[in-house]
């Protein structure tokens, strides 16, 4: 119950929603595609369960936050650890660009677009590609070190 009234408040400070937005629907549509067929049924199983969408960065990162997630929902290998990307090239606008569907510990746990929100508002999305990325590359590493540099902290 507590979670709700947070994610009421964000939702009304227009930090997330519970649906997504026509540009996010369309890239994770596209990615579950590209999983194998008990890994996609697994994925859907957990989007059509409660969960808030957290938007960070402008709308640039989307996270997932369910409510519950159902082991049995939980992703198989290779996707069941660590964390796993699946690149979207998408047109948007008359421009190609990649968006990252994030795979974490067995959940699909968010989206990430090199360009904000407004990007996408009023412009009709293609899906033109999908690929799988082994590199591990991130936009959230991207936006962490231009927000904090690049130095660790101990």
């Amino acid at each position: 119950m507590f979670a709700y009234l947070l994610d009421g408040l964000r939702f009304v400070c227009l930090e997330g929603s519970w649906t997504l937005k026509p540009h996010e629907a369309k890239t994770l549509n596209a990615a579950i595609d590209r999983l194998p067929a008990d890994n996609a049924e697994r994925a859907r199983r957990q989007l059509s369960q409660r969960f808030f969408v957290e938007r960070q960065s402008n709308g640039r990162i989307p996270c997932f936050r369910y409510y519950q997630v159902h082991g049995n929902n939980l992703l198989a290998d290779p996707f069941h650890t660590g964390t796993h990307f699946i690149n979207v090239r998408l047109k948007a606008s008359s421009r190609n660009i990649t968006a990252k569907c994030v795979l974490h510990e067995g959940v699909v746990f968010g989206l990430e677009f090199p360009k904000p929100q407004r990007f996408f508002k009023g412009n009709p999305v293609e899906v033109t590609a999908v690929s799988c990325d082994t590199a591990g590359f991130s936009y959230t590493d991207v936006l962490d070190r231009a927000e904090h540099g690049s130095g660790k902290i101990d």
